[in-house]
């Protein structure tokens, strides 16, 4: 980059600092000239942008209350991915951790004589653990001196111009370009763990909000819950109660006719919870408000207990992610000794995700129009393939669909899957280079336990050993997120396949396997299920049959369309592209989801046959299964739902460890607001100050609170 001089080379300069969750976007336009007569002295030097993280150094080693760094990109108005790059002028750039004190810069090409140049810069925060700390930047755009006859020549006003964009813009600008309509469909998007909606699914936003042209007659308008953030070891009722809150509290009205949930992770199973208890609270919504799409991506529906060895099913029951730890383990009520499998109307006392699959959530699925599973075969060290798949799957097709890929033709069976998930192979070999790419979808524990507090970071398959001390100190420098090839983010042509298997099930399938079979699965001894059957006879047995009772009741009535993807690591956040280019794999899991749910397929007679569907449907259940509740009523609601309507008496201890950091955080810095403003009130009364209120209007303000 050419060495700027003096402030006469920047063209622009801002600071600005991104809390968990947001995004600032900058549309850099450039007229390379007017009218349309090309001047002969037209310059085509390069512009820069540059983008600094001004926290200080001492910050890099402040994991757990950041981290502090940022993730940035710089692409041109006109790219997709699904386009081959021809001039690596036009290549999009990224950084995916931008660390304290550190700089990005990008050259913005001038290589082409044309008009305009537009250029899109994202930065993103990358802060998880608490919702009041940020993290500071600056940006500036530069350019070479441009001399005619030994003086600077300025750009003119018209020629230049960067429109900046936060969060709030981005994803309400879309609402803004596209003509309003009298009917709504309303799609919830549910982030997961130690994650947030606004930022880290802004990616599935945006390409939904693209086929609004595919729907004349309807709008889009895609939303998230927010206040969720920093809060997701409370466990999922607390999670989805708040969630079905928002959807009835603030987003709907008399124009929504229509609804769609995506939940990534936890998501799934917090936007399961959240259908339940409007069915139960709520029992109208469904009758004016169709559901359309159910979809889940890499959801431990099923929870995740066999897969682990049991140091850290004792970790999860102890609340090392609070609540929803224990919610995962599918631990059960301390006051009872066993979970009550049989169906009894007291259940108070089960696992949560024991209870989830049943009625009312059971009959409110069946008013969707689509479910569909997205489920990781390979590389996700969190979510096991047989948790997000609902068990029943055909397995071995999925195995010899990954045989046929050619990064895994050498893929067979592996002796170390059992001491891994066991316990009892900590050693480095685990993660040599030369182990197949199966063995990456069983991570070491301790990965796992990482994974967990940290989603966007794993393990680079070229990673010698696991650090043994000071591991949450170093995971900012030794967990970095694997990369995609460049000629996987230039060429579609690299690109591999990545959906293994699309097939849809119904219970009718589970009924064949159990005529030929007793305990299909058990007993299996395919690869991809040794996260399941790794337990058997090593005291995990009671769980298998848990999680197996828990599928069948997912299946109940129920059809499901179930996608097995290969996706190379970070598979867990790369299957819902958490971030453009880092999580570049995932970029066709999204194209499949978007083609399959979001496409104006169906005519309007087939649209009119399924509406009378649902109505019949509608009149046929929710009214037998959901009454009205006057939930002011001190009177304990529809015992027969106790467990989904009572409010739980919350603990601190219901946070885990990393949840404690954001309200701990929380708690100084609302003392610190409370003692400036009494401060500042008091100086007030002292000096007799009175406000004026025309500087304040009628009290309209520029920031949004």
């Amino acid at each position: 980059m050419p060495e700027v001089k003096n402030d006469s080379d920047v063209l622009y300069y801002n600071t600005s600092q991104v809390k968990v969750g947001e995004i600032e976007r900058y549309i850099i336009t450039f007229n390379l000239y007017e009218g349309d007569v090309i001047p002969e002295d037209i310059s085509l030097e390069s512009l820069w942008v540059e983008v600094k993280n001004t926290e200080g150094l001492s910050y890099r080693a402040a994991y757990l209350i950041g981290p502090f760094t940022l993730y940035c990109d710089v692409k041109t108005s006109n790219y997709h991915h699904s386009q081959k790059i021809i001039s690596s002028l036009d290549e999009p750039k990224y950084e995916p951790n931008l660390q304290p004190q550190q700089t990005f810069k990008a050259e913005l090409s001038l290589h082409e004589i044309k008009r305009q140049y537009v250029w899109i810069v994202d930065i993103v925060s990358q802060i998880i653990f608490t919702s009041t700390t940020q993290t500071g930047f600056e940006i500036s755009i530069k350019r070479p001196l441009c001399l005619v006859g030994g003086e600077v020549v300025p750009l003119s006003a018209d020629s230049f111009n960067v429109n900046r964009l936060n969060t709030l813009d981005i994803w309400n600008l879309p609402l803004q370009i596209y003509t309003k309509q009298e009917k709504k469909h309303l799609v919830i998007l549910t982030h997961g763990l130690h994650s947030n909606t606004t930022s880290d699914m802004s990616y599935i936003m945006e390409q939904i909000y693209k086929t609004q042209v595919n729907f004349p007659n309807e709008q889009i308008i895609v939303k998230g819950f927010t206040k969720n953030v920093c809060q997701t070891e409370k466990g999922v009722k607390y999670l989805g109660t708040n969630l079905a809150k928002y959807i009835i509290d603030e987003l709907y009205d008399p124009s929504v006719t229509k609804i769609s949930f995506i939940g990534h992770s936890l998501g799934g199973l917090i936007q399961s919870f959240a259908i339940a208890y409007i069915a139960v609270i709520y029992p109208w919504f469904f009758d004016k408000v169709q559901p359309i799409n159910f979809i889940t991506l890499a959801s431990p529906l099923l929870g995740i207990v066999t897969d682990n060895p049991k140091y850290i099913n004792l970790l999860l029951s102890f609340g090392v992610i609070g609540k929803t730890g224990q919610d995962l383990k599918l631990e059960r009520d301390n006051s009872t000794t066993e979970p009550k499998l049989a169906n009894k109307c007291d259940i108070d006392n089960d696992p949560l995700l024991f209870k989830l699959p049943g009625d009312p959530l059971n009959q409110a699925l069946q008013l969707f129009k689509r479910r569909t599973v997205y489920a990781n075969a390979i590389n996700d060290g969190l979510v096991p393939l047989y948790s997000s798949a609902l068990l029943y799957l055909d397995y071995e097709n999925v195995t010899d669909e990954l045989r046929l890929a050619t990064e895994y033709d050498d893929l067979d069976d592996s002796a170390e899957i059992e001491s891994i998930l066991s316990g009892e192979a900590m050693s480095s070999n685990y993660y040599d280079e030369n182990l197949q790419a199966l063995k990456k979808t069983f991570v070491s524990p301790i990965t796992k336990i990482l994974n967990i507090w940290n989603p966007q970071t794993y393990l680079s398959k070229n990673s010698s050993k696991l650090p043994r001390l000071s591991m949450f100190k170093s995971a900012t420098s030794i967990l970095i997120p694997p990369l995609p090839d460049r000629e996987f983010i230039l060429d579609p042509s690299t690109r591999s396949k990545v959906i293994l298997h699309d097939r849809i099930y119904t219970e009718e399938y589970i009924n064949e396997i159990d005529k030929e079979f007793e305990n299909p699965y058990l007993n299996d001894t395919n690869m991809l299920l040794k996260a399941f059957t790794i337990a058997r006879g090593k005291g995990g047995d009671f769980e298998q049959k848990l999680e197996e009772r828990i599928a069948r009741m997912w299946h109940k009535n129920l059809s499901w369309r179930k996608v097995v993807v290969a996706l190379k690591p970070d598979a867990h956040n790369n299957i819902l592209v958490r971030r453009r280019f880092v999580n570049a794999h995932g970029w066709l899991v999204i194209d499949h989801l978007i083609e399959n749910h979001f496409m104006a397929e169906e005519n309007n007679i087939e649209l009119a046959a399924s509406d009378e569907t649902y109505k019949s449907s509608i009149n046929n259940h929710i009214a037998s299964t959901a009454k009205i509740l006057d939930i002011t009523s001190n009177i304990e609601p529809n015992k027969k739902y106790s467990w989904l309507t009572r409010k739980e008496a919350e603990s601190i201890f219901d946070e885990g460890p990393t949840g404690m950091i954001s309200t701990v955080s929380e708690m100084f810095d609302s003392f610190a607001k409370t003692s400036l403003s009494g401060e500042i009130d008091r100086n007030n009364n002292q000096n007799k100050i009175v406000p004026d209120n025309t500087l304040f209007g009628d009290g309209n303000s520029d920031m949004i609170l």
